[in-house]
């Protein structure tokens, strides 16, 4: 991982980190990765939401629910230099930081205490990350 992919991650773990410090509504049982284009990065929204239901092929097709939580305008931005060039290595390259949060960021526990975690462009495929056995 160069210097720059690094920089990223360790923004993207602060990010995470601090968004997932606020209080959290009790009606949170998911939460999801919004992702748009922006002009020169990836834009990444954080949202809680109220259901959970994966659909038949549960690693791409899932409802995120209705929103309890959201980053709003507080975004985090992955650069096109380090996201890459197209919107599948975009997908990929959140997909990666996210899991990587998921399995050791320091607030990860707030993710996994909810039935799952998804992402996905807001008028594309949803994509589940991680999700609880108990599902």
């Amino acid at each position: 991982m160069d210097e720059s992919h690094s920089s990223v991650r360790r923004g993207f773990f602060a990010w995470t980190d601090r968004v997932l410090s606020q209080r959290i509504p009790v009606a949170t049982v998911a939460f999801h990765f919004n992702l748009y284009e922006g002009e020169d990065a990836v834009h990444v929204q954080l949202m809680g939401t109220d259901s959970f239901v994966p659909g038949e092929v549960p690693e791409r097709d899932y409802w995120p629910g209705s929103e309890t939580f959201t980053t709003g305008e507080d975004i985090f931005e992955i650069p096109y230099s380090v996201a890459g060039e197209d919107w599948q290595a975009w997908l990929q390259t959140s997909a990666e930081l996210a899991r990587s949060y998921i399995a050791g960021g320091e607030r990860s526990g707030i993710l996994k205490s909810t039935r799952g975690v998804g992402m996905g462009f807001v008028d594309g495929d949803m994509h589940v990350l991680w999700q609880a056995s108990a599902v």
